[in-house]
C-alpha cells in the first residue's frame, strides 16, 4: 500500500515519461509504509507485505508487546526496511527469513496455529498474521503490523515514537523494557556445551539437573501493575548479574534472577 506523497512521485515520475521521454528520465526510489490494524484491511488468505530481501529478527520488548523485523542496509540495499508486529500475545518465528511473506491465514490455518498457541484462544482484537517459509508456516498474534522503508543508517526505528528534539537516554531499536535480544546471543553450540560443563548455582546441590539463570521484570505500571515476564536467559549467575549490572534503570520495572532447572 503506498501512501499519498508516494502515489504523488509517481504520477509525477510518469508525467515527465510522457514530456522528455524514457532515456532521459532518473527513476527515483520511492519508499513504502503502512499501518494495519483496522478490521478492512484483514480477509482470509489475503497478503499483506511481500518482500524479496533478507529479514532479521531484530528486537522484541517485553513492555508493549513489540516485535521487531528488519532488513538492513547493505551494499545491495541502500534503504532498511522495518516490520513491526504490535502488541503480540504468542508468535513462533525464526532467526531469520530469506525473503519474507506476510498474509492473513486461511480458515484451516488458523485452525492449526490456534491449535499452537498456549491455551489456543485468542483475544477479541488479535488478529493471526502467517508468515511464508519454504518448510513450514510460522505465525504471530498481535493487534496490528506495520512496516517502514527508510535511509536512516541507526539503530533506532522510525516506530519510537519521540517529542519533537528528545533524543532516547538508551540508543536501541525499540522503546520498552527489552531482553536485548539483538545482542549476545549465545549459539546452540555454546548452550550444549555449558550444558554438559554441568553449570549449576552453588546454592543448589542437584545433581541431575543443569540450570538456566533468566533474568525476570515485575511491572508496577498503570494498567500492566502485576505482569512478571522472562527478559533473557543466561548460562550462569555471573553473567546474568553482570547483566542486571549493566542495565539503565527503568521506573516500575524491577529486575531479579531465578534458577530454573533444564529437564531432558
Amino acid at each position: 500500500m503506498l501512501s499519498i506523497r508516494s502515489r504523488r512521485v509517481i504520477l509525477i515520475w510518469i508525467a515527465g515519461l510522457a514530456s522528455a521521454g524514457a532515456a532521459h528520465v532518473r527513476i527515483s526510489r520511492v519508499h513504502t509504509h503502512d499501518w494495519l490494524n483496522t478490521a478492512d484491511r484483514f480477509a482470509p488468505g489475503r497478503e499483506l507485505f511481500r518482500s524479496r530481501r533478507m529479514f532479521r529478527l531484530w528486537a522484541q520488548t517485553v513492555s508493549h508487546g513489540q516485535l521487531l523485523l528488519r532488513s538492513p542496509r547493505s551494499s545491495d540495499h541502500p534503504t532498511r526496511v522495518d516490520v513491526l508486529f504490535k502488541p503480540v500475545s504468542a508468535q513462533k518465528v525464526r532467526w531469520s527469513y530469506d525473503g519474507l511473506v506476510i498474509r492473513c491465514p486461511s480458515s484451516e490455518e488458523r485452525e492449526r496455529i490456534q491449535q499452537q498457541m498456549p491455551g489456543g484462544l485468542l483475544g477479541v482484537d488479535d488478529r493471526v498474521f502467517a508468515l511464508e517459509t519454504a518448510d513450514s508456516l510460522d505465525w504471530v498474534v498481535a493487534m496490528a503490523v506495520g512496516w517502514h522503508e527508510d535511509d536512516d543508517p541507526g539503530d533506532i526505528s522510525r516506530f519510537v515514537w519521540l517529542d519533537q528534539g528528545r533524543k532516547p537516554v538508551v540508543q536501541r531499536p525499540l522503546d520498552g523494557v527489552d531482553g536485548g535480544l539483538s545482542r549476545g546471543l549465545a549459539s546452540l553450540e555454546e548452550v550444549l556445551a555449558a550444558v554438559r560443563a554441568g553449570h549449576r548455582p552453588t546454592d543448589i546441590a542437584d545433581p541431575q539437573h543443569a540450570y538456566l539463570h533468566v533474568v525476570m521484570v515485575r511491572i508496577s505500571w498503570p494498567g500492566q501493575s502485576g505482569t512478571v515476564a522472562p527478559v533473557g536467559a543466561f548460562l550462569t549467575r555471573q553473567a546474568a548479574d553482570a547483566y542486571l549490572a549493566s542495565r539503565h534503570p527503568v521506573e516500575g520495572a524491577e529486575f531479579y534472577v531465578e534458577a530454573v532447572p533444564l529437564s531432558f
